[in-house]
């Protein structure tokens, strides 16, 4: 092949292969800690070993939280504090807010923000009953 052709392929393959690499490598970084805790904790078991109160409290610290209305209103508001930072850019830059390009990118995390501003409203109302 050759190098004109090679480097765009390449650069491709990394674009979109890097944060499937990524995402990849985490989760069997945690499936094989969370496989290797589980074999500690049944080896302590299996032999009749009390386990420390230490290590009880870290195994329950560790489990995820559940999801709760609070958590969509404050993952909404900061998504659109990220909307209004983007919408603000050019202002700070340019001193206008005309020819402003990033208004279109901005709508995106303004609008996910504002769908879990309204999930959870709603959740807290449905709570509440």
């Amino acid at each position: 092949m050759e190098a004109g052709i090679l480097i765009p392929i390449v650069a491709i393959i990394f674009t979109f292969g890097m944060p499937i690499a990524i995402v990849a490598i985490i989760q069997f970084t945690k499936a094989r800690n969370n496989a290797e805790l589980q074999k500690t904790v049944r080896t302590a078991i299996e032999k009749g070993e009390t386990l420390p109160a230490e290590f009880m409290d870290s195994l329950q610290k560790s489990v995820p939280k559940a999801k709760t209305p609070m958590n969509d209103i404050r993952a909404g508001l900061i998504l659109m504090a990220v909307a209004a930072g983007l919408m603000l850019w050019p202002v700070i830059e340019h001193g206008s807010f005309f020819g402003n390009e990033l208004s279109g990118l901005a709508a995106i995390p303004g609008m996910i923000g504002l769908a879990l501003l309204i999930l959870g409203v709603i959740g807290l109302n449905t709570r509440s009953k």
